[in-house]
């Protein structure tokens, strides 16, 4: 299957303090990949690096066979990279349609035509274009921040905790809207989440992370529904 994500030896942290070391994975064409590991692991580093937000130290970044690692990241999103962040990842003192307005900002297409698009992915946006949305319920913000993202096509999409902090209701109807969108545009997804019970039907794939290293690639999610599996992981 063709490849389109490849991160080789990949080394990167803050300051003086390395986070990752010597990571490599590849992600193929479509493919739905879930990111554990214990809280500190660095799952969001890992985005971050993959997203350019975050310079690496050392390796290569490989993005649709294009060498990407010393691409900033706003070049990234231009070549089809999309990267929700897990905190500030939308405008509270703006609408909702002036929101989706800048994200697809210099997109070259029918903004009208995208935006009815998302709607069917996000109905409960519908009525509240024109409500500010820092005064959004927490389900309602994410998907306004997912929306986001998705305004702008992307073959690759990195979604940092999309449910955090929501009831199980509201992260079902996140993730369920995910789920189409994926289907609809067969973009390639790499989520950190922390409930596996809730993901592991929908992921083809999960990467296991600790102390800034991958230490598993587990192709039946469903093993890792099973506590002792992986605390395997999480304990090596």
């Amino acid at each position: 299957m063709e490849s389109i994500l490849e991160v080789q030896k990949i080394s990167a942290g803050y300051q003086n303090r390395v986070i990752l070391h010597d990571i490599s994975t590849q992600i193929v064409k479509g493919e739905k990949v879930l990111l554990i590991g214990p809280n500190g692991s660095g799952k969001s580093t890992l985005l971050k690096v993959i997203a350019g937000t975050l310079k690496v130290i050392e390796g290569h970044v490989y993005f649709k066979d294009k060498e990407i690692s010393q691409v900033p990241d706003y070049k990234r999103v231009n070549m089809g990279i999309g990267y929700l962040v897990q905190t500030r990842n939308i405008f509270p003192g703006l609408s909702i349609e002036e929101n989706l307005q800048l994200s697809y900002w210099q997109v070259k297409g029918d903004y009208q035509k995208r935006k009815e698009w998302l709607l069917t992915i996000f109905p409960m946006l519908r009525d509240r274009l024109n409500a500010r949305s820092g005064f959004l319920s927490g389900g309602q913000r994410q998907a306004l921040a997912i929306g986001m993202t998705l305004m702008r096509p992307a073959d690759m999409l990195l979604l940092d905790e999309p449910t955090a902090g929501l009831s199980p209701k509201a992260a079902a109807l996140i993730l369920g809207a995910i789920h189409q969108a994926q289907i609809e545009t067969q973009a390639s997804v790499i989520i950190v989440e922390h409930n596996i019970k809730i993901m592991y039907e929908w992921v083809s794939r999960v990467l296991i992370m600790n102390q800034g290293r991958i230490v598993g690639n587990e192709s039946k999610p469903e093993r890792l529904v099973n506590h002792d599996v992986l605390q395997e992981y999480y304990f090596k």
